[in-house]
């Protein structure tokens, strides 16, 4: 599986409501991350238990090859078996 990270957007959150949104890693959210799998440009959710703040490109991959491992999983669970 080829995966070339095509952007990488962090997303940011305050958790004291009504409090302004600073982009520091207490506020951490998640990232969104656009990348070509297979030469198919794809985007990625990644919520901040799933990746951490600090990540590099490496991290980033793996990440991404984990989510389509699960993915082809779960596509091959939910097919009928052939009678």
């Amino acid at each position: 599986m080829e995966v070339i990270i095509k952007s990488s957007n962090i997303q940011f959150k305050n958790p004291q409501i009504g409090q302004p949104t600073r982009a520091v890693a207490d506020h951490y959210n998640g990232r969104r991350i656009t990348a070509l799998v297979d030469g198919e440009e794809q985007l990625y959710r990644f919520k901040k238990d799933e990746l951490a703040f600090e990540v590099d490109e490496d991290d980033m991959i793996e990440a991404i090859e984990q989510r389509e491992r699960e993915s082809q999983e779960t596509e091959q669970e939910e097919e009928p078996e052939a009678e």
